[in-house]
Protein backbone atom coordinates (compact mmCIF):
# COMPACT_ATOMS: atom_id res chain seq x y z
CA UNK A 1 0.00 0.00 0.00
CA UNK A 2 1.18 3.49 -0.67
CA UNK A 3 1.44 6.49 1.59
CA UNK A 4 -1.23 8.17 -0.55
CA UNK A 5 -3.75 5.52 0.52
CA UNK A 6 -3.10 6.20 4.21
CA UNK A 7 -3.13 9.95 3.63
CA UNK A 8 -6.52 9.69 1.92
CA UNK A 9 -7.88 7.70 4.88
CA UNK A 10 -6.47 10.28 7.29
CA UNK A 11 -8.26 13.06 5.41
CA UNK A 12 -11.70 11.63 6.12
CA UNK A 13 -13.52 14.02 8.51
CA UNK A 14 -14.14 11.36 11.17
CA UNK A 15 -10.54 10.18 11.14
CA UNK A 16 -8.70 13.48 10.70
CA UNK A 17 -8.84 14.49 14.39
CA UNK A 18 -5.91 13.78 16.70
CA UNK A 19 -8.12 11.37 18.62
CA UNK A 20 -11.15 9.51 17.42
CA UNK A 21 -14.42 10.57 19.04
CA UNK A 22 -15.34 8.37 22.00
CA UNK A 23 -18.70 7.49 20.46
CA UNK A 24 -16.96 6.00 17.39
CA UNK A 25 -14.55 3.85 19.38
CA UNK A 26 -17.17 2.88 21.97
CA UNK A 27 -19.76 2.14 19.32
CA UNK A 28 -17.33 -0.03 17.38
CA UNK A 29 -16.46 -1.99 20.54
CA UNK A 30 -20.16 -2.44 21.34
CA UNK A 31 -21.00 -3.65 17.84
CA UNK A 32 -18.03 -6.01 17.84
CA UNK A 33 -18.90 -7.39 21.30
CA UNK A 34 -22.51 -7.98 20.22
CA UNK A 35 -21.48 -9.59 16.93
CA UNK A 36 -18.93 -11.84 18.61
CA UNK A 37 -21.44 -13.00 21.22
CA UNK A 38 -24.09 -13.59 18.58
CA UNK A 39 -21.76 -15.45 16.19
CA UNK A 40 -19.75 -17.51 18.68
CA UNK A 41 -21.82 -17.54 21.88
CA UNK A 42 -18.54 -16.57 23.59
CA UNK A 43 -17.89 -13.31 25.43
CA UNK A 44 -15.20 -10.87 24.38
CA UNK A 45 -12.09 -10.87 26.57
CA UNK A 46 -8.34 -10.37 26.38
CA UNK A 47 -7.33 -12.74 29.17
CA UNK A 48 -9.02 -15.72 27.52
CA UNK A 49 -7.33 -14.93 24.21
CA UNK A 50 -3.98 -14.53 25.95
CA UNK A 51 -4.57 -17.93 27.58
CA UNK A 52 -4.91 -19.44 24.11
CA UNK A 53 -1.61 -17.84 23.08
CA UNK A 54 0.06 -19.32 26.19
CA UNK A 55 -1.45 -22.74 25.48
CA UNK A 56 -0.22 -22.68 21.85
CA UNK A 57 3.22 -21.53 23.05
CA UNK A 58 3.47 -24.79 24.98
CA UNK A 59 2.61 -23.73 28.54
CA UNK A 60 1.89 -26.74 30.74
CA UNK A 61 0.36 -24.66 33.53
CA UNK A 62 -3.13 -25.93 34.45
CA UNK A 63 -4.28 -22.33 34.06
CA UNK A 64 -3.93 -22.63 30.28
CA UNK A 65 -5.34 -26.14 29.81
CA UNK A 66 -8.86 -27.45 29.31
CA UNK A 67 -11.75 -26.61 27.04
CA UNK A 68 -11.44 -22.84 27.53
CA UNK A 69 -8.05 -22.88 25.79
CA UNK A 70 -8.50 -25.77 23.36
CA UNK A 71 -7.63 -25.51 19.68
CA UNK A 72 -11.35 -25.05 18.99
CA UNK A 73 -11.16 -21.63 20.69
CA UNK A 74 -8.00 -20.43 18.91
CA UNK A 75 -10.12 -17.92 16.97
CA UNK A 76 -9.76 -15.76 20.13
CA UNK A 77 -6.14 -15.10 19.18
CA UNK A 78 -7.41 -12.99 16.29
CA UNK A 79 -8.93 -10.63 18.87
CA UNK A 80 -5.45 -9.89 20.26
CA UNK A 81 -4.07 -9.40 16.75
CA UNK A 82 -7.02 -7.09 16.04
CA UNK A 83 -6.24 -4.95 19.09
CA UNK A 84 -2.74 -4.32 17.72
CA UNK A 85 -3.92 -3.75 14.14
CA UNK A 86 -6.78 -1.49 15.28
CA UNK A 87 -4.38 0.66 17.28
CA UNK A 88 -2.02 0.82 14.33
CA UNK A 89 -4.89 1.81 12.01
CA UNK A 90 -6.11 4.49 14.44
CA UNK A 91 -2.58 5.88 14.73
CA UNK A 92 -1.92 5.92 10.99
CA UNK A 93 -5.34 7.31 10.10
CA UNK A 94 -5.12 10.13 12.66
CA UNK A 95 -1.60 11.04 11.55
CA UNK A 96 -0.13 10.73 15.04
CA UNK A 97 2.38 8.29 16.41
CA UNK A 98 3.89 8.00 19.86
CA UNK A 99 6.75 5.72 20.74
CA UNK A 100 5.33 2.68 22.60
CA UNK A 101 7.65 3.35 25.53
CA UNK A 102 6.59 6.99 26.12
CA UNK A 103 3.74 7.12 28.61
CA UNK A 104 3.90 10.74 29.75
CA UNK A 105 5.39 12.88 32.51
CA UNK A 106 3.82 10.99 35.43
CA UNK A 107 5.26 7.72 34.14
CA UNK A 108 8.69 9.28 33.64
CA UNK A 109 8.67 10.77 37.15
CA UNK A 110 7.63 7.59 38.98
CA UNK A 111 9.35 4.81 37.04
CA UNK A 112 12.94 3.71 37.60
CA UNK A 113 15.37 5.42 35.23
CA UNK A 114 17.21 2.24 34.20
CA UNK A 115 15.88 0.01 31.45
CA UNK A 116 16.32 -3.03 33.72
CA UNK A 117 14.29 -1.35 36.47
CA UNK A 118 11.48 -0.51 34.04
CA UNK A 119 11.45 -4.05 32.66
CA UNK A 120 11.19 -5.41 36.23
CA UNK A 121 8.22 -3.12 36.94
CA UNK A 122 6.55 -4.08 33.65
CA UNK A 123 6.97 -7.78 34.44
CA UNK A 124 5.65 -7.32 37.99
CA UNK A 125 2.71 -5.33 36.67
CA UNK A 126 1.96 -7.99 34.05
CA UNK A 127 2.05 -10.77 36.64
CA UNK A 128 -0.26 -8.82 38.96
CA UNK A 129 -2.68 -8.06 36.12
CA UNK A 130 -2.70 -11.71 35.04
CA UNK A 131 -3.26 -12.94 38.59
CA UNK A 132 -6.02 -10.40 39.11
CA UNK A 133 -7.74 -11.40 35.87
CA UNK A 134 -7.65 -15.07 36.88
CA UNK A 135 -8.88 -14.32 40.42
CA UNK A 136 -11.72 -12.21 39.00
CA UNK A 137 -12.64 -14.91 36.48
CA UNK A 138 -11.83 -12.63 33.56
CA UNK A 139 -10.27 -9.34 32.55
CA UNK A 140 -11.63 -5.82 32.40
CA UNK A 141 -12.78 -6.18 28.80
CA UNK A 142 -14.58 -9.45 29.47
CA UNK A 143 -16.32 -8.29 32.63
CA UNK A 144 -16.95 -4.64 31.86
CA UNK A 145 -17.83 -4.80 28.17
CA UNK A 146 -19.69 -8.11 28.05
CA UNK A 147 -20.56 -9.10 31.61
CA UNK A 148 -22.10 -5.77 32.59
CA UNK A 149 -23.99 -5.61 29.28
CA UNK A 150 -25.44 -9.04 30.05
CA UNK A 151 -26.32 -8.01 33.61
CA UNK A 152 -23.97 -10.47 35.31
CA UNK A 153 -23.82 -9.63 39.04
CA UNK A 154 -20.26 -10.97 39.29
CA UNK A 155 -19.18 -8.76 36.37
CA UNK A 156 -20.85 -5.71 37.87
CA UNK A 157 -18.99 -6.25 41.16
CA UNK A 158 -15.71 -6.97 39.34
CA UNK A 159 -16.11 -3.81 37.24
CA UNK A 160 -16.79 -1.69 40.33
CA UNK A 161 -13.62 -3.12 41.87
CA UNK A 162 -11.62 -2.48 38.66
CA UNK A 163 -12.67 1.17 38.58
CA UNK A 164 -12.14 1.60 42.33
CA UNK A 165 -8.64 0.15 42.07
CA UNK A 166 -7.87 2.44 39.12
CA UNK A 167 -9.07 5.51 41.02
CA UNK A 168 -7.11 4.50 44.10
CA UNK A 169 -3.99 3.81 42.08
CA UNK A 170 -4.28 7.20 40.34
CA UNK A 171 -4.59 8.93 43.71
CA UNK A 172 -1.56 7.08 45.11
CA UNK A 173 0.46 7.87 41.97
CA UNK A 174 -0.46 11.56 42.24
CA UNK A 175 0.53 11.55 45.93
CA UNK A 176 3.88 9.94 45.11
CA UNK A 177 4.47 12.38 42.28
CA UNK A 178 3.77 15.33 44.60
CA UNK A 179 6.20 13.85 47.17
CA UNK A 180 8.88 13.40 44.53
CA UNK A 181 8.40 16.89 43.06
CA UNK A 182 8.26 18.43 46.53
CA UNK A 183 11.51 16.73 47.48
CA UNK A 184 13.30 17.86 44.29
Amino acid sequence: MTTDFFNSIGNLPLLSADLWPAWVAGGAIGIFAFAQRWLTDQPLGCSAAFGNVCARAGSRLPLFQGDAHSRATDWKIWFLIGIFLGGLFASVSSGTWAAPTHFGALYEALMPQSALGRIAWWLLGGVLIGMGARMAGGCTSGHTINGVAMGSPASIVASILFFSAALGTAQIAQFLLNLKLGAA
